[in-house]
């Protein structure tokens, strides 16, 4: 994928990965990412493109693998924030509920 910028790179891997995904075959992924880069990728194109995103994919995997608990701290982190951002939204609406400027719209 040499002739390729990194943007179409990353467009390419994306169209590769989720086509194949799909069980589209290899001749229809090479139209599409034709259709969208207005370049040409070879079958063997397309083999590299899937075995790159397999070694990432089993990289990113063992990485996670090895920081299991890390990872399940960072994700914890992540629902705390979603709750604490829940539950100001909800203050605000309390606080302001007479205001026209913030009607809570029990449609919404």
């Amino acid at each position: 994928m040499s002739k390729y910028t990194n943007a179409e790179r990353a467009l390419v891997k994306s169209i590769v990965g989720s086509l194949t995904i799909k069980r589209v075959p290899e001749s229809e992924i090479i139209k599409e990412v034709y259709k969208q880069t207005n370049k040409t990728i070879s079958r063997s194109g397309i083999y590299n493109v899937k075995q790159q995103i397999k070694r990432n994919s089993f990289k990113w995997y063992q990485t996670l693998r090895q920081g299991e608990y890390e990872y399940v701290h960072e994700f914890k982190e992540r629902i705390n924030e979603i709750y604490f951002l829940q539950k100001k939204h909800y203050d605000i609406i309390e606080k302001y509920a007479k205001s026209p400027s913030i009607q809570f719209n029990k449609y919404h």
